[in-house]
């Protein structure tokens, strides 16, 4: 048997034979890179996770005001009656907080209710939560990106004209 004190060659208790001190000095070694790797990465991840905490949560910001919902297409009867003709359309998305259906998202019945749109204008459409039955149309001019026509719609209502200024 050989001592631990002892340099040079020892037994091993896993391996047979003999086992030199360069080859465990060597893994021994790896080990504490391997620890000090691991513990480096814990310590970065709890750094970061605490900095998250501290600087993510800030309760004082100021609120930006309504956000645009893009799978929404809801209006209320006082929101169609804020929105007047010539109004930029981020202006009324912002007001409205969403950003309706385009023309081939809605079913062509619908679509037939209303006249054609005006000339260079993309369209997109609402219904209206205190009036469900009633789709609304607002038409924006492409080049411009101001509202050119505003119109509500219910089915059954024949070729009654009720497009709003």
């Amino acid at each position: 048997m050989v001592e631990a004190s002892e340099s040079g060659p020892r037994s091993s208790a896993i391996l047979p034979g003999t086992v030199d001190a360069t080859a465990t000095e060597l893994y021994r070694r790896r080990q504490r890179r391997r620890a000090i790797i691991a513990w480096g990465t814990l310590g970065v991840i709890a750094a970061l996770i605490v900095l998250g905490i501290v600087f993510g949560s800030d309760e004082k910001s100021s609120d930006p005001g309504p956000t645009i919902h893009l799978f929404t297409y809801e209006m209320s009867s006082d929101q169609y009656r804020q929105i007047h003709k010539g109004e930029g359309e981020l202006a009324v998305l912002k007001k409205l907080g969403s950003t309706g259906l385009h023309e081939d998202e809605v079913e062509e019945v619908d679509v037939r209710l209303f006249p054609p749109p005006p000339s260079g204008a993309t369209c997109n459409f609402w219904k209206l939560s205190d009036a469900p039955d009633h789709l609304v149309r607002l038409c924006f001019s492409e080049s411009q990106g101001v509202l050119l026509q505003k119109a509500v719609r219910a089915p059954g209502e024949g070729a009654a004209e009720t497009t709003l200024a």
